[in-house]
């Protein structure tokens, strides 16, 4: 999805792979090489959330994030960001890593996230996405949320139970426990959908 955005971007604006090249390395302070730009086009490197930013402001071409589409563009975090998540506020677009093309989302304030471990590998193996609402902060027993507590200082991915209130893994390893907390936690979103690779 991002490879035809650019190519449209590059069509509207009359540019060359090596003149984006150039400008981008200019504008971003960082070498971006036209063989960067080829694989952008060819689906074969991904594009940044600045990268994406400087290439709507060279161009002229509206990113995908503002248009009116049935296939949502949403930003991809690394797992490490998100623990500097805070829950209510949108993922803004110069933080993702990268972004991903997802039909069907209903409306809320949606990013992707990276499942590291095998916690929760009997809905997310290890290295999944998991597609997470942010304005979804209300707790459902059974459901599925991203959150961290006061005495963790992590994020974590776990299923909530209720009565009495934890946090359970839906894990293959038996070593994985529930985890009750101690004090409040921060319920930064509701995971919705898992999106993985067949291996």
């Amino acid at each position: 999805m991002m490879d035809l955005w650019l190519k449209d971007a590059l069509a509207h604006s009359d540019l060359s792979q090596a003149e984006l090249a150039r400008r981008l390395t200019e504008k971003l302070r960082k070498n971006i090489d036209r063989a960067a730009v080829n694989k952008m086009t060819l689906g074969k490197r991904e594009i940044s959330g600045k990268e994406m930013l400087a290439i709507e402001e060279i161009t002229g071409w509206e990113a995908p994030t503002a248009r009116e589409a049935k296939i949502d563009i949403i930003p991809k975090l690394s797992w490490v960001s998100a623990g500097r998540l805070v829950a209510g506020e949108s993922v803004r677009a110069e933080d993702a890593d990268s972004f991903v093309a997802v039909a069907d989302l209903p409306i809320g304030k949606w990013a992707a996230l990276e499942v590291r471990g095998d916690s929760m590998d009997r809905v997310a193996p290890d290295g999944a996405l998991i597609l997470v609402d942010f304005a979804d902060t209300h707790l459902i027993d059974g459901k599925f949320y991203v959150f961290k507590c006061e005495e963790d200082h992590g994020t974590s991915f776990k299923r909530y139970r209720a009565r009495p209130d934890r946090f359970v893994p839906y894990s293959t390893n038996p070593e994985h426990e529930p985890f009750y907390p101690d004090g409040p936690c921060q319920i930064l979103g509701r995971a919705w959908r898992v999106v993985t690779d067949l291996k």
